[in-house]
């Protein structure tokens, strides 16, 4: 049943950047806790935590926990402020669920509204679910159903064409910080995604930079060896660095207020940097410097109303991914009352049939069937249509009730 389908987490709409970071998930954190979720009684669930979000996908059933569970496994990290925390939590379930997650994957939930990375993040999150043993029957139609989607949405609109992302726009928004400098130099910290989005768009215009990570190897697939530094010498980068952009997913701040003290001594120049990374790995302390200025991701929001275009691109897309969820959900409730509508089906034939062969004993028993069958159809659509409306919102009572009048046996609860 789709009702079985639960979503609860945080997200940049309703959180505060603090509470994302305190529900963050990095990559090496999620194998154990989908373990926490398993010996909670989730066996299938899939954990999505980006710099803007953090989601728990989850099956509930007899026996199993609700979505108050998932709170609490979600929130059992976040400190003492768990009343701020409550009043900023998501919870859905069923179909809209299933619509908010293919809104996810699409972009169209995101800072930067239909940027495609958070298809990688997703792909990414569901992967780790599969190598737990966390997905399941029904995560593993949905992910990949909400994966296809979003590509299609991507590739069908504008949206494919603009290569919208938060590191490109945070490479935009860290240039007009420095207003216009000419040939400004500018340090990429990190060698991950967000670390290669904001290095293409910085090729694109026209631009190069130097990239600092943990990863030399990484990094100099992404820049060449010769535009990498360790970051030991950090100081030193910094120091000769108009625009810094970090992205890193470590557990503490890269860039410290220490690294930049050090790198301002002796020079006139603002330094600009920009802080993509949850939870924030620039020091906050950074800021009170006196030539630096601080870009957080609060900066960074796009919501694409300013320019018509790729309004129009987005208006697009989700009507794509509205139907693409649709057809999920009509599906995935048709499968779940599948057994019933076959039943009151073959219930109602056998009525059409022996009333059929009562009023015309002349008929055979082919055509007798025949026209049953054809009777039947018509008889059990609204029925039919109601049962999966039912099964479509998660409305288990409505599906119970439903059977009950139609003299069929309500389905058991899995």
């Amino acid at each position: 049943m789709l009702g079985q389908l639960v979503m609860a987490g945080v997200s940049h709409v309703r959180s505060e950047q603090a509470l994302l970071e305190g529900t963050a998930l990095r990559p090496t954190d999620v194998p154990a806790f989908l373990d926490e979720l398993r010996a909670a009684g989730y066996e299938e669930t899939v954990a999505l935590s980006t710099c803007s979000r953090t989601e728990l996908y989850a099956v509930t059933g007899a026996g199993r926990t609700g979505p108050a569970g998932l709170i609490d496994l979600l929130f059992g990290r976040v400190g003492p402020d768990r009343a701020a925390a409550e009043s900023a939590v998501e919870v859905r379930s069923g179909s809209e669920a299933i619509g908010h997650l293919f809104r996810v994957t699409a972009g169209l939930e995101s800072r930067v509204v239909g940027e495609a990375d958070v298809q990688v993040q997703v792909q990414r999150a569901f992967r780790a679910a599969q190598i737990a043993g966390t997905a399941g029957p029904l995560l593993e139609r949905l992910f990949p159903a909400a994966l296809r989607s979003a590509k299609h949405a991507h590739a069908q609109t504008e949206l494919g064409k603009l290569n919208r992302s938060l590191a490109r726009r945070a490479v935009d928004i860290g240039l007009e910080r420095l207003a216009g400098a000419a040939s400004p130099r500018t340090l990429v910290v990190g060698s991950g995604q967000m670390a290669a989005a904001a290095l293409a768009q910085l090729t694109e215009l026209g631009l190069s930079a130097r990239v600092a990570a943990r990863n030399e190897l990484h990094a100099a697939k992404l820049a060449g060896w010769g535009a990498v530094c360790s970051l030991d010498d950090l100081v030193t980068e910094i120091s000769r660095t108009d625009l810094l952009i970090c992205t890193t997913s470590a557990a503490q701040p890269v860039v410290t207020a220490a690294h930049v003290d050090a790198a301002l001594l002796g020079r006139p120049d603002v330094l600009t940097v920009v802080d993509l990374s949850v939870p924030r790995n620039v020091d906050p302390a950074v800021a009170r410097a006196g030539r630096v200025q601080l870009v957080e991701l609060e900066a960074l929001h796009d919501d694409a109303r300013r320019d018509p275009a790729t309004r129009a691109a987005v208006l697009h897309a989700e009507a794509l991914v509205a139907t693409a969820a649709g057809r999920v959900v009509d599906d995935l409730a048709a499968r779940a009352v599948g057994p019933l509508i076959e039943a009151l089906h073959e219930q109602v034939r056998r009525q059409c049939r022996d009333t059929l062969l009562r009023r015309r004993p002349d008929l055979s028993a082919e055509v007798a069937e025949h026209a049953a069958n054809a009777q039947a159809g018509r008889l059990v659509h609204a029925p039919t249509l109601a049962l999966r409306t039912a099964a479509a919102t998660g409305d288990r009572a409505a599906v119970q009730r439903i059977a009950a009048s139609l003299g069929l046996a309500p389905p058991a609860a899995t």
